[in-house]
Formats: structure tokens, sequence, C-alpha cells
């Protein structure tokens, strides 16, 4: 037999090896130890052979588990999603697995792999009591007498921290008989890394949410693949719906999955689910030790933990019986995965649902465009809508301030405008709390020079440095570039330095000179770096302690703090000057969720949005929570401008260090992709726009020209694509240095 081994490498192929049957049973879905080169990598098994390649074959040297490390589901899913992204096979099975099970780095020392992986975890636990041993002391018996009440195996550890005894009076006890010990496996916790927030009590369901509940029980019990869309306005009570529907998909014996946006999202989410299903509930994202998540993947594999809440990459989480995936706010940008592979987890989790035959609920309080347009006006998903808060609560008052009139009522540019000053106060002076959206971290976006205009820019992107304060550096927020602060402009050697602009930072210390008697707090990626930084800013928030918290669109996700009574929104209009035309749907949706974090609790909310842009139609909608609105006026421009959903669309891009010959390189490939349309796209139904500059046309030291490609056939614009690579790879280009995005999110 022969098998298609894929590597985890950044190669378009796999490689067929020789099977012999005295390594044991390799199937697709096995982990093997191969030769590449001159060294060894460890890869999938991803077909099984009769008959070798031409060339030289070469034989696969270990089977590493007797089960494969895939199940046939998820290796049919990862090949879908390589070949659905034009993504390296290798690279896609590798992102499903924990990190170190697949991996470049490996050897072999005196017979064993050697490489980066993670053990399992063992400690020391009392196993077995045997109070028929020697003469204890009184000690020994106070602790055997609290072990005997315990249940076993118990950690030597945990004991030791509960009864406050020295790990010598365990010794003994184990030396006399009284207890035998044993090194037992346990798993890395990430649950001791947070306050476990979340209600196990079950509320009763409104006649809305018990008539949605109702229908997914009945598609639960079907058969084939079902979809729903849960259109729910802010606070009407999607997570108790899911709830309650995991509750029944495990009462039939499946499992669920729930995808959430961000890790800033996981710890009150999963706090909710553990409440209600306790050590049945498992963990997947980024902000995991490696350890940990390893631990968690091998909860799930063994049938632990039936239920997984996670991010992005937990739609791979391995496990069997699933009945039911949830992707909860399922617009949200997060759920695509911008490195290779490219994949959106969400259209992922649709072809899991496909695959294994399971229902898949997508929920949203502003759902992606052509979510809603799929579902609503092409009925391809069930479409529910939740219209009301829960306990009939109103949604939020929101009030736009026009930035350019109160700049000409003051004679100065201001931060924050008089009424959002006000509502702070009598917020305070209620000990209620209030968000303030910034969207940009860092103190000034930039450091200009007021004689000639210079600004001080990254040396690897086409971008201006931000300035932070904490640190005193200019830093890129693209590719981590640090400069120190010039005291003179580097460009004409005078003094004449400004600091340009707002960023979350420089507001923390503004509204600390407004209110220096309230507690405020930051929530942006520089104040979350550390282990445990993001659950503390949340526990603070909930426990009422924080009475002003400032965010980037970190605080706007899903978060449910009932305190929260006004949201102020600044430089509202800033996602407007990009060149995307998924910009003014980005400014709708965010500025919707944020202020739905007004008022979920009994006091109503208020919500004051700064801009420059009071009339644009994404504010104007949003001010009046009003979906249906804006879709009507968005879908227009995206017909008329040829944008999803009426193409297919595809972002090709050429990036290196030497900017003539990446423009040298996309000529050539604009010359290609002119004569695949011609041989593969009928009816010149696929339009090519470029080769044009990037929006940021330098990014961490790489020249960038893009290609557009919009099409209403997408089995043409994936076969144009696939043969494009073909011939760049026939011309001996480094794919490495081409960037094919399927379905871009951004266009940046």
């Amino acid at each position: 037999m022969f098998a298609d081994i894929a590597v985890p490498l950044p190669l378009f192929q796999t490689f067929r090896y020789a099977v012999s049957p005295s390594i044991g049973r390799v199937v697709p879905g096995s982990r093997v130890l191969v030769p590449f080169g001159a060294r060894h990598l460890i890869g999938v098994a991803v077909r099984m052979r009769r008959k070798p390649r031409t060339g030289r074959i070469r034989a696969v040297e270990r089977l590493l588990e007797k089960e494969p490390i895939l199940s046939p589901q998820l290796l049919q899913l990862g090949l879908w999603v390589a070949s659905y992204y034009l993504a390296p096979p290798g690279e896609t099975l590798r992102i499903m697995l924990p990190p170190g099970l697949l991996t470049r780095k490996v050897s072999l020392d005196e017979g064993k792999v050697v490489g980066r992986f993670w053990p399992v975890k063992r400690q020391l636990a009392i196993v077995e009591v045997e109070s028929d041993g020697e003469r204890l002391t009184a000690k020994q018996s106070h602790v055997l007498e609290h072990v005997s009440k315990r249940t076993l195996p118990l950690l030597v550890q945990h004991l030791l921290k509960e009864i406050g005894s020295s790990r010598s009076v365990i010794q003994s006890l184990a030396s006399k008989g009284a207890i035998r010990l044993e090194s037992v496996e346990i798993y890395r916790s990430p649950w001791a890394l947070s306050e476990i927030v979340g209600n196990p009590d079950k509320h009763q369901l409104t006649s809305e949410q018990m008539g949605i509940y109702k229908k997914i029980r009945t598609l639960l019990a079907q058969s084939g693949f079902r979809r729903m869309l849960i259109h729910g306005v802010t606070g009407s009570g999607k997570t108790e719906i899911y709830l309650n529907a995991i509750e029944y998909a495990l009462s039939l014996g499946k499992s669920a999955l729930v995808l959430v946006p961000e890790i800033g999202l996981t710890p009150q989410m999963s706090g909710h689910f553990r409440a209600w299903f306790g050590e049945r509930v498992a963990i997947l994202h980024s902000g995991l030790s490696e350890g940990e998540r390893f631990d968690q993947w091998r909860r799930i594999r063994e049938g632990k933990a039936p239920v997984v809440v996670g991010t992005r990459s937990a739609i791979f989480a391995p496990l069997f019986d699933l009945g039911l995936i949830i992707v909860d706010e399922e617009h949200d940008s997060s759920y695509k995965q911008e490195d290779l592979p490219r994949y959106h987890a969400r259209d992922v989790a649709l072809k899991r649902g496909q695959i294994e035959d399971l229902l898949v609920i997508l929920g949203s309080a502003t759902p992606q465009l052509e979510t809603y347009h799929h579902s609503f006006e092409k009925g391809k998903l069930q479409y529910e809508v939740l219209r009301s808060r829960i306990l009939d609560r109103p949604l939020p008052t929101i009030h736009v301030v026009d930035m350019s009139h109160e700049f000409q009522k003051r004679g100065k540019a201001s931060t924050i405008s008089e009424v959002l000053e006000v509502g702070m106060r009598k917020r305070l002076k209620r000990q209620e709390q209030t968000l303030i959206l910034l969207n940009r971290r860092g103190f000034a976006s930039a450091l200009l020079c007021r004689s000639c205009g210079h600004t001080e820019r990254c040396q690897n992107c086409s971008v201006s440095l931000t300035y932070h304060q904490k640190k005193n550096r200019l830093m890129c927020h693209y590719c981590g570039y640090v400069s120190t602060v010039p005291l003179r402009c580097s460009a004409c050697d005078k003094e004449y330095i400004y600091f340009l602009g707002e960023g979350t930072e420089k507001l923390q210390g503004i509204l600390r000179q407004m209110f220096p008697e309230a507690v405020i707090d930051r929530l942006d990626r520089d104040s979350v770096r550390t282990k445990g930084s993001l659950q503390k800013i949340l526990g603070d928030l909930s426990s009422g302690r924080t009475e002003i918290l400032i965010g980037t669109q970190m605080i706007a996700k899903g978060h449910d703090f009932p305190q929260v009574t006004l949201v102020g929104v600044l430089n509202a209009e800033q996602d407007l000057r990009l060149a995307d035309f998924r910009a003014a749907e980005r400014t709708f949706q965010l500025l919707t969720q944020v202020a739905g974090r007004a008022g979920r609790g009994e006091k109503p909310g208020e919500v004051i949005i700064q801009t420059y842009y009071p009339n644009h139609y994404s504010l104007r909608f949003a001010c009046g929570q009003d979906y249906r609105g804006f879709y009507e006026d968005e879908i227009r421009f995206r017909r008329n401008f040829l944008y999803p959903p009426y193409t297919a669309l595809a972002s090709l891009l050429h990036h290196g260090p030497d900017r003539d010959k990446v423009w040298q390189l996309a000529e050539e490939t604009g010359r290609l992709l002119i004569h695949r349309r011609e041989e593969l796209s009928s009816d010149r139904r696929m339009r090519i726009l470029g080769p044009a500059p990037a929006a940021i046309e330098k990014l961490k030291g790489a020249h960038r020209v893009q290609f557009l490609i919009k099409t209403t056939s997408r089995k043409e614009l994936h076969a144009v694509l696939e043969a494009i690579l073909n011939d760049l790879r026939e011309r001996n280009v480094d794919l490495t240095q081409v960037s094919v995005d399927i379905d871009p999110v951004s266009l940046l």
C-alpha cells in the first residue's frame, strides 16, 4: 500500500510514501513520521493508494498512534478548507490540532521521536486509604480522617493547601501503609485562571424565545443538514435559547459546539455554560497555554467534554456525535483567519454541518449582509427573529452629537462633548457604570511636525507610528516596530513636534483629569497582554468596582453588564474613511452592538455618539436600531457595484521586499489572469481589477500589489485562481509571496 501524506509545510501538494504492514495499520487521518529531504517530519495520511507515483518512493517510518488523530469527518473538513481557500493541505491540518502534534521540528534520538510535544501531566495523588496500618500520631490521624472523607484519587498538592500540613506527614502515612500514593494523570485546567461567572438558574423563556426553542427541538430531532439564523436585538436573550438547545441536544446523546468571536467573550460566555453543564464543558481559545490547550483538546477527544465553547479554531474540536453548532455574533470579522489557511469559521461551521448532518444556528443582532440576504431573501437558512429584549426592557435612547457644531460652540476641538460629560457625571452620582468606545489604542495616532508637515512613519509599513505614553515609544500596530520619540523633526530638524489624534491611553488620562474620584479602567490589546488581565478587567466591571471602562471594539461584543446605563462612542465615523466596501456595514454593526451594552439591567440605557458625519446612513440606521433600513440602502450599493452577495470575491496579493520585482511579477500575473479568464470564464462575467497598490502599500517590510477578482460563478473563480497558482508555480515563483484570499472580509 501507499499513502498520500500531507506535511506541515507551505506546499500545495501531498507526497506519496510506501507503507509497510510491519509498522501497523495506516488509514486516512493517521499521524505518521516520514523522511523529507534530509530531515524528518510528522504528517497526516490523507488517502491510501495501491499504486506508487513515478520516481523515487520513500517509506513511512513510523505510525505514531493506533487510532487516527483525525476522524474521517474532520479529515474531510480539513481537506475541503484547503481546497476551498486554496491553502496548503499540511498547513491546514496542522492548525486543526494542538501545537506540536504536527511539527516541522522533529528528530530521532535512540529510536525515539523527539519534537515539540505536550506530554500528559502527572502529579502525586492518594489513590487508596488503608486504616489498618501502624499506630499513627495525632497529626497523621487528623490528615487521614480528612482524606477518608474525600473522593479519591486526591492530589497531594491540593490536600496540603487545604489542611496546611507538610509533605512529610503524607510520606509517613504512606510508609506506614495507611495510604497508597501513585502518580496520576491530571488535566491542566484553564478554569483556575479566572473567576467563573454565570447563573445556573433556568429562567422562564419568553413567548418569542419559547417559539424559537420549540423549532430548534424539532430540527434537532430530525436528520440531515439544517440551518437557522436567529436575528435578535441586543439583550433579547439569545444565550438563554442556546443553553436550552444544548441541554436538549445532550439529552439526545449529542454533543454541541459554541463559537464566539473573540477571547474577550470567552470568560463570561464559558462561565454561563459551565454554570449549566459543569465539567462537561471545555474551552478552546488563544489565551490558553499550549499545555492547557492540549489537555482541553484531549478531554474533548476522549468524550469527557461534550460541550465546547471557543473562538475561531474551536470549529475543528474533535467532538463525537456532534449534533449542534452555534455561531454567536456570526457577523464578526474575528471569525476570519488572516493567515494561511484564510478560512472563515462561520462558513466552515456550515460545511461541517453539511458533512456531519447536523443543525447549525447562526445568531446576531446585526447579521452579516450576505447571511441575512441568503436567509431572509433567499430562504437558504430558516429565519427566526427576536424583536424584543427580555422582560420587555426598552432599547437604549440614542443621541448623535455633531462634533463640528461642538467645535463652533467651544471654539476648539474637544475630545468629550458637553452632552457626554454631563451624562457621565449623572452616572457617577447614581453609582451606575459607563462604557466609552474609542476604536484606536495608544496615546496619539501620529507624531506630526507643525513646521513641515512630516509624520513619523514605520520603517517596515506605510503607516504612521502610534505614540504610547506609558512606554514613551512610537509603535507600529501592524509589525511591532518600536522607535524612540524624537525631540526634533527627522525631516526639517525643527522642534515643532505635535501629538496628533487620540487613542484609548490618552483618553484614559483625559477622563482621569475630568473625574479624579472615579475608578477608570481600559480594555484594549495593550492592557490585556499579561495572562489573567482580561478576566480581571471584566471582573472589576462586573463587580461594580470599575465605574468607567474605556475600550476598543473589544467592549462592544456580547458582554452583559446590568449596571452599564451609558455608552459613549468617540470618532464613530472612523471606519468610513477606509477604502473598503464593507466600511459602512462594519460601522453600523459596531455602533449597534456597542449601543446594545447599555440598559441591559432594570435601569434604562442611553447612548451618545460623537461624529463629524452625522448624516451618513450607517449612523442614521444604527441610531434607530433599524437593521432592515440599513440593509435596503446597503444592498442597493452592493448590487450597483457588483459586490457580495451578488458576486463571489477574491483578493490576490503579491508581496516582497523588492518593489520593482513585485510590480514586475504583478504585471505578468495580470496578463496570465486575462488569458485564464478568456479560457475558463464564459460570457465575460469575471471582472479583474488591478494590479494596484494595496491600501497599505507596504506591510512588515513587504511591498504589496493587489488584484480584486469578481464573478457571478464561484466555480469559475476557483478554476481561474487554481490555474494562476499552477502557472506561477511552473515559472518557479515563490508562492509564499503570493496571497489568495477567498471571500475576503477586509480589503486593506
